[in-house]
């Protein structure tokens, strides 16, 4: 499997060493347009700090045969399954919503052609904020396709971790499950478990929604950091490389009647990309919460 990864260049370094330590993919390939010079990626003869001779050493040494490629042109999305769209650098300090978007969709607006022409086949990951809607738009601009928005990562890993803090248990036995959009984020503490051990068994019902609001009121515009996106996005490309059928909280277009948006839900991911919509039995808050989401969304995806 060729994963092609677009845009912020360190990021994509940390990515790519994810990626080749796994071995989830044949081969990994960093790839700017030739029209921007700040994310083009140094060639690794050039010998410069921060170039990717060091990644090709490292990974001869730790005995990956993940193939490094570098191409200063859209040409080298040719052939890939994946392609990773990656934030630019400082968009965790945008504060507004529209500058999010507006940088955002500038930024895919210069990818979207190639990855028409050479990877017309390929999932396509959306990492830039806000994710749902970016996924919106490069949806409408492919006119369909594969595409799935990373956007719920830093919350399950907030929820998760405070799980485990918060009734002092590893994380390794922890699951859990939260729903989204751009601008709301909602636990499902339903779904929450730990060992398999129902949350409600080990928590109050007043420290559960304690627990939820505290992931709530999370900043839906504040990127994930680069270690929490690095590492979703390796859960998904391992998830789609491997076709491990996994169950995760991704941006997926759903309908609910006659509307379709982007939220974030749990779906199957496999060699095909999503495979299909996890369904959920919620509560009448949560169902209301839900249809919230939609509304809102459906409202903020209009482009």
């Amino acid at each position: 499997m060729k994963v092609a990864l677009l845009g912020n260049s360190q990021l994509a370094v940390s990515t790519a060493w994810g990626l080749s330590q796994s071995e989830a993919a044949c081969e990994v390939a960093f790839v700017s347009d030739a029209a921007s010079n700040k994310n083009r990626f140094v060639h690794p003869k050039e010998g410069a700090p921060g170039n990717l001779r060091d990644l090709v050493e490292a990974n001869a040494l730790s005995t990956s045969d993940t193939a490094i490629s570098s191409f200063d042109s859209l040409e080298g999305l040719a052939n890939a399954d994946v392609v990773v769209l990656l934030p630019p650098v400082g968009q965790s300090v945008f504060r507004s919503p529209q500058a999010s978007k507006t940088t955002g969709i500038a930024l895919v607006r210069r990818f979207v052609t190639g990855i028409q022409e050479y990877a017309s086949d390929a999932k396509i990951l959306v990492a830039i904020s806000p994710t749902n809607y970016i996924s919106a738009w490069i949806h409408q601009a492919l006119d369909d396709g594969q595409i799935i928005g990373l956007g719920n990562g830093a919350a399950t890993a907030h929820l998760v971790s405070e799980i485990a803090k918060r009734i002092d248990v590893s994380v390794k036995d922890v699951t859990a499950l939260a729903i989204g959009s751009d601008q709301q984020t909602y636990p499902l503490p339903q779904y929450c478990r730990v060992n398999g051990i129902p949350l409600v068994q080990l928590m109050s019902e007043s420290d559960i929604e304690s627990l939820c609001e505290a992931v709530t009121q999370r900043c839906p515009y504040t990127m994930s950091g680069e270690w929490t996106l690095v590492s979703h996005i390796l859960q998904v490309v391992s998830a789609i490389a491997l076709d491990k059928r996994r169950v995760m909280s991704i941006g997926t277009r759903i309908s609910a009647g006659t509307t379709s948006v982007y939220l974030n839900v749990p779906a199957q991911l496999g060699y095909d990309g999503v495979a299909s919509i996890v369904p959920l039995e919620l509560t009448d808050q949560q169902r209301e919460q839900f249809k919230q989401l939609v509304g809102q969304s459906a409202e903020d995806q209009i482009l």
